[in-house]
């Protein structure tokens, strides 16, 4: 018999406490109470105080070099890249590495992207999805709930069902959702954090609950959505060399 490989599930919390870091600002989990929490939940807590002294700053513009010197190891540099590219997947939606990667190196490809915005049109291709459009518009808690309403027939495109979470929306697109579950909407939309505010590229009615895409999503900093380093740079690096 072949062995196989079993891909297990793995918990979603556990991995904000191996990285050290809540990557999908998850409100429950600063309020678990069992004592394996206490030392994790108060790293959060402290790191949001500390969040609070400083401004926002634009991650896209910070380079960073690819090689090292003779302050930085390699075992120094692997374990920051390592779990600065699980921070991005699990902050999209838990995304496989493989999905990843193909999608760096298919804009890496496009010669649009030979220019200095490759890093800006690699992180439009994830706000275009329309699981990230329903969550970053507080129409869903979390990108699993959004994903979950997708795949159920329950969003509209231009009023035709949409099955794909990972549908690219296009200027123009209106999005929709089913009439039977606008009080669900309501009460994520009540229930969600202010901060981040949507982005201007997004149309919100919120009255008829419709998303109407603008498409002006080049002029829009993007870093300012991300509660950790995104170390964007040295992700699509590593990525690129394999």
């Amino acid at each position: 018999m072949i062995n196989q490989k079993i891909s297990r599930f793995k918990p979603l919390y556990k991995q904000f406490v191996n990285l050290r870091e809540n990557a999908q600002n998850r409100k429950k989990l600063l309020k678990f109470k069992r004592k394996k929490w206490e030392k994790f939940i108060g790293y959060c807590n402290s790191k949001l105080k500390r969040y609070r002294k400083f401004k926002l700053q634009d991650q896209l513009r910070y380079a960073v070099t690819e090689f090292a010197n003779k302050w930085i190891s390699y075992k120094r540099r692997f374990k920051p890249i390592l779990n600065s590219s699980r921070n991005f997947r699990l902050f999209y939606g838990n995304l496989s590495k493989n999905f990843v990667k193909k999608q760096i190196r298919q804009t890496f490809n496009k010669k649009i992207n030979k220019t200095k915005n490759f890093k800006l049109i690699f992180l439009n291709f994830f706000e275009q999805r329309l699981d990230t459009i329903l969550y970053r518009s507080k129409f869903c808690i979390s990108l699993r709930n959004a994903r979950q309403l997708i795949v159920h027939g329950k969003i509209f495109i231009n009023k035709t069902p949409a099955k794909i979470p990972s549908y690219t929306l296009k200027p123009g697109d209106l999005i929709s959702v089913d009439t039977k579950h606008h009080e669900l909407i309501e009460k994520n939309v009540k229930s969600s954090q202010i901060w981040p505010m949507p982005p201007k590229y997004l149309f919100i009615n919120y009255k008829t609950l419709e998303i109407l895409f603008g498409g002006n999503i080049k002029y829009t900093n993007l870093s300012t959505n991300f509660t950790f380093y995104l170390n964007l740079e040295k992700i699509l690096s590593s990525y690129l060399k394999r």
